[in-house]
């Protein structure tokens, strides 16, 4: 039987390198310890990529949620750059070069946009059409994936993806899940405006 397809994205928490602007890739570092809400105590699936941070994030959000975590969702991989920040950089042709071009460009030793599309995009096939799911991934794996699922075209760059927000993407149909096309509506919410909340 058909049925709609709600899937609501959110980034993890912050990290050290977060905090001091890095730019945080493959590093796995551990979320900072500070009070963050249960968005729904009830929920018993989560999707995370396989790094530290948005298990841990999950964890809180979804206490009870088993988490299916899928190395795909990683975020971009910043090569050289890793957990160097814009004034660490900023001089450098090479990172100049990305900037100006990041879907063809990558940092030396990194990935394109272009790659980062493309492995996210294999991720989503990991996934079970369920009615309503959760995924806590990263702030440029979120990005990719509304370039390439959000009903409009857009660009990368296009999205503010905070720590505060979460971005619910609605298919009318399991089909259209399954066969990759774009959601048919989206909405962008605080991260604890959710039914689902809990009151504890």
């Amino acid at each position: 039987m058909d049925h709609a397809v709600v899937l609501e994205l959110m980034r993890h928490a912050k990290t050290p390198g977060n905090a001091a602007h890095r730019y945080v890739g493959w590093t796995d570092e551990s979320i900072i310890e500070a009070p963050l809400p249960v968005i729904d105590a009830r929920a018993e699936h989560v999707i995370c990529s396989d790094l530290t941070r948005t298990i841990e994030t999950a964890a809180h959000y979804f206490p009870q949620a088993t988490p299916q975590c899928i190395a795909a969702f990683r975020e971009s991989h910043f090569g050289d750059f890793e957990m160097k920040t814009y004034e660490q950089l900023k001089e450098i042709p090479a990172y100049r070069a990305w900037i100006d071009a990041p879907e063809n460009v990558a940092p030396p030793h990194g990935e394109t946009l272009t790659i980062l599309y493309k492995r996210v995009q294999t991720a989503m096939t990991q996934l079970a059409a369920r009615r309503h799911q959760y995924a806590v991934l990263h702030g440029g794996t979120i990005r990719a994936l509304l370039v390439q699922f959000a009903p409009q075209p857009s660009a990368f760059w296009d999205w503010h993806v905070g720590h505060d927000t979460r971005f619910v993407l609605t298919w009318n149909s399991r089909q259209a899940f399954e066969e990759g096309q774009r959601c048919t509506s989206l909405s962008v919410e605080p991260l604890t405006a959710s039914e689902h909340m809990s009151n504890n």
